[in-house]
């Protein structure tokens, strides 16, 4: 019988451990979602310490996440979209050498093969840059933390992710300011949507000067975010860089963040008391994290007092 070598026994692994999501995400729909909603924890971490066993790591993180969407209001909705989207990555994983190679590529990452920091290097593609930090967050990820910090080009407008982990006992590196700039080249990973990124060459120091990074009006930051999913459709977080909003309340209390022609976003989560007293009322530049739940305010600009992180 012939030995597999160590990638083709774990792409094997892969494959059976998909397969088992397959049946599982069949059997959460065919149950019916009702009882989701009083389902123990473990029902999606069983799930994903399968996943785990089965060298998905970055599809057990996703499977993870969904034990809290039942605690949220229209989560039957968002939690059966999410079972529609894992389904469609195990069928596209299933038919991956049939795709094309950016969006293979994309399947392979959501799924959770790594790629090599130094084959990114050497063969991501390149664009230079003045590139404005428009935001950072730390995160935590098991027993790991994720840095991300987003990038946005000043003469391309290309957004770009610099991802970085630390274990709990590392010390993690400064995190560049909010409103800083740099000449660099940086090279993407590979995929259908390239965003994530290395610094592969700096090229100037750091000048977090006055102004703020190029941002746009809600429809034409919605449009781009439009394109984006339909090149990858499992994309959960995207940069926003706003100019010119307000923040304002519903009736019902909710905050959003407003344009000039009166196009909104909804912010996410408790909003920063930073952010209100900045804004004060007036328009100001606002850069953050956009999720299917909302905008995750990161840093507003101010005319006087320049990038302030939230």
């Amino acid at each position: 019988m012939r030995d597999l070598g160590t990638g083709e026994r774990r792409g094997r692994r892969v494959d059976d451990g998909l397969a088992e999501l397959d049946r599982w995400l069949r059997d959460q729909v065919a149950h019916g979602l009702a009882r989701a909603e009083r389902a123990p924890y473990r029902l999606w971490d069983d799930a994903a310490r399968r996943l785990v066993d089965a060298q998905a790591g970055a599809l057990a993180g996703r499977v993870r996440a969904l034990a809290g969407v039942p605690r949220e209001p229209g989560w039957p909705g968002r939690l059966l979209a999410e079972y529609a989207l894992l389904r469609l990555l195990v069928r596209a994983h299933r038919r991956r050498n049939a795709l094309p190679a950016g969006l293979h590529a994309t399947v392979r990452a959501r799924v959770g093969f790594p790629v090599a920091r130094d084959a990114v290097l050497s063969d991501g593609e390149r664009v230079r840059d003045r590139w404005w930090v428009v935001g950072t967050r730390d995160a935590a990820r098991d027993v790991l933390t994720a840095r991300r910090v987003w990038l946005r080009g000043e003469r391309t407008g290309r957004p770009a992710l610099l991802l970085a982990f630390t274990g709990p006992r590392d010390e993690p590196e400064p995190a560049p300011p909010a409103g800083a700039r740099f000449e660099a080249e940086l090279a993407y990973y590979p995929g259908a949507l390239p965003l994530r990124a290395l610094v592969a060459e700096r090229l100037a120091a750091d000048d977090a000067g006055p102004g703020a990074p190029p941002g746009t009006g809600v429809r034409a930051f919605l449009d781009e975010h439009a394109a984006a999913v339909a090149r990858d459709p499992w994309l959960d977080r995207y940069p926003a860089a706003l100019a010119g909003v307000r923040l304002a309340r519903d009736a019902a209390g909710a905050l959003f963040a407003v344009d000039g022609p009166g196009d909104a976003l909804p912010l996410r989560g408790p909003v920063p008391w930073t952010l209100l007293a900045v804004a004060a009322g007036e328009r100001v530049a606002l850069a953050g994290e956009w999720t299917p739940r909302g905008l995750r305010p990161l840093t507003v600009w101010h005319p006087a007092e320049g990038a302030v992180r939230l």
